[in-house]
């Protein structure tokens, strides 16, 4: 017996197991109980949670169910509780009684599920048999994988009482900081906090209370603390004991090219912590509209937008793990702020959106920017960047999780959530009947226009429906032609479905384009001679390669050989009138694509003759590019 993937959705959805972001995974039981099961369980239970279903198998979108009897699903129900609560199979049990149940899909068919949440960070890694160097999974789009032993230390190390920060390093002293660092941060407490007790200690003494020299009362020793080193160091030293350590910012323009802007360790100033965060906050904040207000009978000059960007400025650092590879990028686009650290969340996106729990990866740090007003320890800074976003109309911050190697990127977009832009994009595509939709169906297409893809999971934070009903309105948009979905589960996402309607339209293009001005298909004949070039080989009608109709004439590629600035002269009028694919350039040219994709654009990128049309995603799945406007 088989069925399609989204009937066995729309079946679990009914029982109420699906909710909010899901991932699923089938296991055939027909040979007994799957042993891959438990690779799954790890690799969930390390990442977002997700369902396992025992009972079915999926090839090419179709479930085929094993069509086992209740007797044995039962003996699998008992054969999973025994082993769970035996350590020696695996390091934790996540479950609880209602997690496990037996679903009957077909008439003496039945199923068993198993909903997995996320483990707590103290937890983790959750891996199978006694050694999680060999037994811990993560899992990601493509499916379950093996963890390196460097990725479970970091899970390891994140699980300890003892945050990263407070531990001492060995052989490093106050010669490693700098005086100009610390000084500053004495001087700006003491500007915030007048009169605070921290302030009557010397620089050590500072120091210890803040979290950044340390003396071990067990063993007597003491010294310079990671966070110390971290928030106060030279930048040899920092890199001496952290030799990932980078920490940078990027201002890219509207083009989408090399950044106007940036502040990475050159050699010109401390690259510490403290120091970034000073000179960045500056450009990051330097273009935000300012407001009037009066703060205890002081002017103010910053609202809630700016407040939410140093939180999200200084949670960057705070949550960083240092020992990662990566570094901090902070980059700001013209619509949009991105902040990306190494490491992993130590809480889940679902707990992050709600807000109300602050996890920090390191507790001195965060102390250290808390005494100066910057970082929530209440777990209220990330409601107070929904709140501020919501508050201009903007649309909901995006957070990522990455995998291999472990990062976390906040987007914070300035756009609203019906740009005008986008919708006009919209009907270029669709045509006009695009505005009879309305409401959650359009934020759906504009964010997948805008974003390069949407999913249920995306639309969760943009629109107040429950996962079921947004599953619907994806599948009755695919119904409709608008959007094409690519991978299952909690990684299905759909793509605005640009194929039919671009063919049509470069074509249409190319055909204008073959044809001189002022000629009609009976003088299309005549010579059209590709700019800049005067030869032979160009006195017949040149059209798409592979076209052959009775009203082209004598039908030709483009020459084999030409001069790579003829190419270009080429390809520029190719994208004169509207955005062209890198396919579609390829096809007009009868050019090789890795040879447009490689080698042309990227010089007429760089020479500002072409621009793109997603110009802050340059890697957007449907990029296309047009002749720059002058």
């Amino acid at each position: 017996m088989k069925d399609n993937y989204s009937s066995i959705v729309e079946f679990l959805e009914n029982k109420g197991l699906l909710t909010e972001s899901f991932d699923l995974e089938f296991k055939s039981a027909k040979g007994g109980f799957p042993k891959s099961f438990w690779e799954s369980y790890s690799s969930f239970a390390n990442t977002e949670g997700g369902i396992i279903i025992l009972g079915i198998s999926e090839k090419d979108d179709q479930c085929f169910y094993d069509g086992l009897p209740q007797m044995v699903m039962r003996k699998f129900q008992d054969d999973f509780w025994n082993q769970v609560n035996n350590r020696e199979k695996v390091s934790f049990n996540l479950l609880l009684e209602n997690d496990v149940q037996m679903l009957e899909i077909q008439e003496g068919q039945f199923i068993l599920t198993f909903r997995i949440s996320c483990a707590d960070y103290r937890n983790r890694p959750v891996y199978i048999g006694s050694d999680p160097m060999k037994g811990t999974y993560k899992r990601c789009h493509t499916g379950d994988y093996k963890c390196t032993p460097d990725e479970v230390k970091r899970m390891l190390a994140d699980s300890l009482p003892d945050k990263p920060d407070s531990r001492i390093l060995e052989n490093y002293t106050l010669e490693d900081l700098d005086e100009v660092s610390v000084a500053q941060y004495r001087q700006l407490l003491g500007s915030v906090r007048p009169g605070h007790p921290f302030l009557k200690w010397d620089d050590k003494g500072l120091l210890l209370k803040l979290g950044g020299w340390k003396k071990d009362r067990y063993t007597g020793k003491e010294g310079l603390t990671v966070a110390g080193l971290l928030m106060f160091g030279k930048t040899e030293s920092i890199v001496e004991a952290f030799p990932d350590y980078h920490v940078d910012y990027q201002e890219i323009p509207e083009s989408g090219e090399r950044w106007i802007d940036r502040v990475y360790p050159d050699g010109t100033w401390e690259a510490n912590l403290f120091q970034f965060f000073h000179l960045v906050w500056p450009k990051v904040s330097r273009s935000l509209p300012k407001t009037f207000k009066l703060k205890n009978g002081q002017r103010h000059d910053e609202g809630a937008v700016h407040e939410a960007l140093r939180e999200a400025l200084a949670n960057t650092l705070i949550h960083a793990d240092y020992f990662g590879i990566g570094g901090v990028v902070i980059k700001k686009y013209t619509d949009c702020f991105l902040f990306s650290n190494p490491g992993c969340l130590l809480i889940s996106q679902a707990q992050y959106y709600k807000g109300g729990i602050s996890v920090p990866r390191n507790n001195s740090i965060q102390t250290m920017f808390l005494l100066l007003g910057y970082g929530e320890k209440a777990g209220s800074g990330s409601t107070r960047i929904m709140n501020a976003w919501e508050g201009a109309h903007w649309r909901k911050p995006l957070i990522n999780v990455l995998p291999r190697p472990d990062r976390v990127e906040l987007c914070l977009s300035m756009e609203q959530l019906l740009p005008q832009k986008s919708i006009n994009k919209l009907i270029s595509v669709f045509g006009e009947e695009i505005t009879h939709l309305y409401g959650d169906g359009l934020i759906a297409l504009t964010t997948a226009e805008m974003e390069g893809c949407v999913s249920n999971v995306r639309l969760q934070q943009l629109i107040n429906k429950h996962s079921t009903e947004i599953s619907q309105l994806l599948k009755d948009l695919c119904n409709e032609g608008y959007l094409v979905a690519e991978n299952k589960g909690r990684w299905t996402v759909y793509h605005l479905n640009l194929r039919e309607e671009k063919k049509s339209v470069q074509k249409d293009l190319f055909e204008e384009m073959m044809t001189p001005p002022g000629r009609n298909d009976d003088t299309s004949r005549e010579t059209m001679t590709p700019p800049g070039r005067n030869d032979d080989t160009s006195r017949e009608t040149m059209t798409p390669p592979g076209r052959n109709d009775d009203t082209s004439g004598e039908t030709m590629t483009p020459p084999k050989r030409m001069k790579k600035e003829d190419l270009m002269i080429l390809i520029e009028d190719i994208c004169v009138q509207e955005y062209m694919t890198v396919d579609a350039i390829a096809s007009c040219t009868g050019k090789s694509v890795a040879r447009i994709k490689n080698v042309l654009l990227p010089l007429l990128l760089a020479q500002e003759r072409l621009e793109r049309l997603y110009p802050t995603i340059p890697n957007h799945p449907n990029q296309a590019y047009r002749k720059k406007q002058k």
